[in-house]
């Protein structure tokens, strides 16, 4: 088979956009499933909430034609551009699904593998997702997911916290705690997959770090604008919200310049596990 030597080659002539696969922060996580997944042949595959197309082309092009691949997501945007890359990378075994709610839009037992790079906090239902995991997933399916956890920017929201408890509101304390609270641990994690009918078979635990110049760049960047400005504003009421982030950029502008730069930590989680 010499179909590749009939596509084309001069990426000058291709659409830039497709080779910005992703941000810095989930290509982290999605690192953890390209360096420790178990690569099968004729394998089944689904990638579930597969955004713009990561991890799932890359598992496709690391798998090869052997495989079939589906990527599913609510994100109509999203899938609208992972099929313009899809159009462009040429890989018949792919396909793409739009979702419409938590019951998966597939039959019982049609996968041998799931991965899902950063969705369990971002479920609506964790749990009943995962129990559709189980449904599609064929008997010894294999389940692969990414996550972040508690303890995320734990160096933000120590200062954050701070500047809350000088404000004098005790109700601001006991949002930002469920805000950060809302990512899980380890425990309650694993609690939930094997609820769902999977039994654990491997657990990777790593972190990193987001480096940024100052508070005023952490603030700004569009990682924490898109991904998480939302969730630190929600914790105030909005007629505090343009002091206390001008305070909070403030103290974080002040703790850069002491420390040479903003630091935080990002703990990751890798699952893998089997239908039982």
């Amino acid at each position: 088979m010499t179909d590749y030597l009939d596509r084309s080659a001069d990426f000058q002539q291709q659409d830039a956009s497709i080779f910005d696969e992703m941000s810095y922060w989930a290509s982290k996580f999605a690192a953890l499933i390209f360096d420790n997944l178990e690569l099968r042949p004729n394998q089944n595959i689904l990638d579930l909430g597969c955004g713009t197309g990561c991890p799932l082309f890359e598992l496709a092009h690391m798998h090869g034609p052997s495989c079939q691949f589906t990527g599913a997501d609510l994100w109509t945007s999203g899938l609208e551009r992972a099929q313009t890359k899809l159009a462009i990378y040429e890989l018949p075994n792919v396909k793409l699904v739009q979702l419409k709610g938590n019951t998966l839009p597939f039959f019982d037992a049609e996968f041998d593998l799931i991965v899902s790079n950063l969705t369990l906090n971002n479920f609506e239902d964790a749990a009943a997702t995962l129990k559709e995991c189980a449904r599609v997933a064929k008997p010894d399916g294999r389940i692969a997911l990414t996550t972040n956890l508690k303890g995320h920017m734990i160096e933000f929201y120590a200062v954050y916290g701070g500047v809350l408890s000088d404000f004098g509101k005790p109700d601001y304390l006991i949002r930002m705690a469920a805000n950060e609270a809302h990512r899980g641990t380890r425990e309650s994690h694993i609690q939930t997959v094997t609820d769902a009918g999977f039994q654990i078979t491997r657990i990777i635990e790593d972190q990193f770090t987001l480096r940024f110049l100052d508070g005023s760049a952490l603030l700004r960047h569009s990682l924490i604008r898109f991904g998480f400005l939302n969730g630190w504003r929600r914790v105030l009421d909005p007629a505090d919200e343009r002091t206390i982030f001008s305070t909070l950029e403030a103290r974080l502008n002040a703790l850069a310049q002491q420390e040479g730069d903003l630091r935080m930590t990002i703990p990751m989680l890798y699952i893998e596990a089997v239908k039982g």
